[in-house]
Parts: C-alpha cells; structure tokens; sequence
C-alpha cells in the first residue's frame, strides 16, 4: 500500500475555498458600505436614527469581520500557503521504520493533521519523531519500513518496502 498525496488536486480545492471566502467577505463588506451610505444620505427628518443603525450595522459587522478572518478564513489560508509554497520549498526523502499513528486531529502550524511515529533509520543513531498526514487513512503496521517523502514535517508520499 503506498500512500500519496495529490498537491496539485489539494491546491486547487484549497484555491478556490479562499477565493470563494475572499469573494464573499468582499460581497457583504460591499453591502454593509452601501447599506450605510444610503442611510444616511436618504435620510430626510430622521437623521440620528438613521445614523444609530448604520453604526449599529458597522458594529456587527466589525464583530463578523473579526470572527471570519480569525476563524474561517485563518485556516484556509494556512492550508493554501502550505499548498502553494510546495513546489519551491523542500522536501525531504528518508527511509524510516513505522511505529503508529493516531485518530486524533491536531493543529500544527495552522493545519489539522493527524501524528504519526516513525523512527528514522540510521548508521550511527535510531531516532524516533513525530511527522504528520492530513489523512488518517495510513494503512501500515508497527514495524514496516517506509520510503517517505515530507514536506515541513507533514507526510505527502510513502512507500512501503518488500
């Protein structure tokens, strides 16, 4: 069993999640700003009233625009730098002994990953670390030896030896 990730298929999911996230933020942003500005230019007698929603609509906004780009839009863009800085950066190939892997998701440097142990094979030492796979669906036992290949500490391809 060999497992890979496809980067380019990955890549292009994770583009156009942060163009969508990006169009939409800018659609409402748009919105608030004219929904604003109508107030309170067409406003006639009432004008304090007008002004009072229109902060209170810029207010919630305000709110939105801090939940969307620490939340949503935080991860996605980890996701799309790690893609998109692929191709240039490096990756390292290592034959190592496979030890376990967890179910358990975590957020390492702005990506949900699931840990994997694996112990490098060496001529001087046997080092044990921690690398990570995006997906959980590792289908190796405890003592297999691996041909991987990752890309900062997060697993895109291995291959088992025979």
């Amino acid at each position: 069993m060999n497992y890979s990730v496809d980067v380019n298929e990955e890549y292009q999911k994770v583009r156009s999640k942060i163009l969508r996230a990006s169009l939409l933020f800018s659609l409402i942003l748009t919105m608030v700003i004219v929904g604003d500005v109508l107030l309170v230019v067409l406003a006639k007698e009432k004008y304090l009233v007008n002004m009072i929603i229109a902060i209170i609509i810029t207010t919630l906004f305000s709110w939105f625009a801090i939940y969307f780009f620490t939340n949503v839009y935080s991860d996605i863009n980890a996701r799309y730098r790690y893609f998109r800085g692929y191709d240039a950066g490096i990756k390292a190939t290592d034959e190592v002994i496979f030890i376990r892997k967890s179910d358990e998701l975590c957020y390492v440097n702005g990506l949900y990953v699931y840990p994997v142990w694996v112990s490098y094979v060496s001529t001087l030492t046997k080092q044990e670390k921690i690398i990570y796979t995006l997906n959980s669906d590792l289908d190796y036992q405890s003592g297999d030896k691996l041909t991987i290949t990752t890309y900062q500490r997060v697993l895109v391809r291995a291959e088992r030896h025979v």
